[in-house]
């Protein structure tokens, strides 16, 4: 007798253990307010105004997603503000995305990106973006869907693309380490409203931590091979339709396709690889060497692929283009004096141990040229191929 109401006693108590835990859990959640994504905007001189989107655990609530705004001139006052307007302690452990306005990331953004450094709740993995216009308004776009945290929806918006190689990974670990790195400057993708929804309308170039210019999608291709391996996304190129005259199917034939000035090549990426190195200290001349093995989707045109001529053909072409696309992008970097290649780090490697500071690499930077090689191997002519 004495066993079984020893089994007992254990068995209560290891159900104790078990339940009252997540009973107590539940509560603390209900007092806490998540913060998922917080908007920066200048007010007016010296003065940030910040909006938070917060989650609510509050199951009596139809509205999990809450969004407050207030003003201040730092970070931590605007989170003073913004605890005074809510009946749940924010925190921002969650935190998914923050986005800086244009007119905010022109004047620099390293202050509030140093308070994100400081706040030991924000994980590095945090994305950071910049807005085409004000963030409150990318953020006032969570009030058309309340069952979705616009901390979250921006998280998986930029996630897939970067998982999609369509553009840079923007964490607050990258942006650190582009800032502080002597020889690369950060990039940022833009966000705007578009149709009462949110897009990624570009990608944002920073000088140190200021705002300079924003490339477009055609030149997210040519960054990204230029920064980093490149596994995947496409690329369309135009040409004249008459220097591939002599390898169209049927040549002469009218159709709907001659509506076109020009013919279009759309490739995608299989494999690509950059090798970036300064051959001529003296002039400071970099040899920029690209290799890709690329898949031809889809032409304007109905070209002959059956003979490998016209295969090495078209190769040619591409690779003509691209290398002057290429070209006339490093110019335009050195031109906003920005570096997003990381140019830099390749002249550094040349010192031997030698210091150099930002404003000594600024002025070398502008005397670099370029020579753009790009060598692109068409392995497949389709997916059925």
């Amino acid at each position: 007798m004495l066993k079984v109401r020893k089994r007992i006693f254990f068995t209560v108590l290891i159900l104790c253990v078990l339940f009252v835990p997540g009973c107590v859990e539940q509560k603390q959640l209900e007092k806490l307010g998540l913060v998922t994504a917080v908007g920066y905007d200048l007010e007016k001189k010296n003065v940030i105004r910040g909006t938070v989107v917060v989650h609510q655990f509050d199951p009596m609530a139809q509205n999990i997603t809450k969004m407050i705004t207030t003003t201040a001139n730092t970070s931590r006052g605007l989170r003073q503000g913004q605890n005074l307007q809510s009946n749940q302690k924010l925190v921002t452990g969650q935190m998914r995305c923050v986005i800086y306005s244009k007119e905010l990331a022109k004047k620099g953004v390293i202050q509030l990106v140093d308070a994100l450094n400081r706040d030991s709740t924000v994980g590095n993995m945090v994305y950071l973006t910049v807005a085409d216009g004000s963030a409150k308004e990318i953020m006032d776009i969570d009030k058309t869907n309340s069952k979705i945290s616009l901390g979250t929806y921006l998280y998986n918006l930029i996630k897939q693309n970067v998982e999609s190689e369509q553009i840079l990974s923007p964490t607050l670990q990258e942006f650190n380490h582009n800032y502080y790195d002597i020889g690369k400057d950060p990039v940022l993708p833009v966000l705007k409203v578009q149709n009462r929804d949110v897009i990624i309308k570009g990608l944002a170039l920073f000088k140190d931590d200021q705002y300079i210019a924003e490339l477009g999608p055609k030149e997210h291709f040519y960054l990204k091979i230029l920064s980093d391996k490149f596994n995947a996304g496409t690329h369309e190129l135009g040409f004249k339709r008459s220097d591939f005259e002599r390898i169209r199917l049927k040549k002469g034939e009218h159709s709907i396709r001659d509506v076109y000035s020009k013919l279009f090549i759309d490739i995608d990426s299989i494999n690509s690889h950059a090798k970036l190195k300064l051959i001529d200290k003296k002039t400071l001349k970099f040899k920029v060497e690209v290799k890709l093995d690329s898949r031809l989707l889809e032409s304007t045109e109905p070209l002959d692929y059956s003979n490998p001529s016209s295969i090495k053909f078209i190769e040619k072409k591409l690779n003509q283009a691209m290398e002057k696309d290429i070209n006339g992008l490093m110019k335009y970097f050195q031109k906003l004096d920005v570096d997003p290649v990381g140019i830099g780090n390749e002249y550094k490697a040349h010192l031997r141990g030698k210091n150099l500071s930002k404003k000594e690499w600024r002025e070398i930077y502008k005397r670099a040229s370029f020579d753009v090689q790009v060598k692109n191997r068409i392995v497949k002519t389709g997916v059925i191929d």
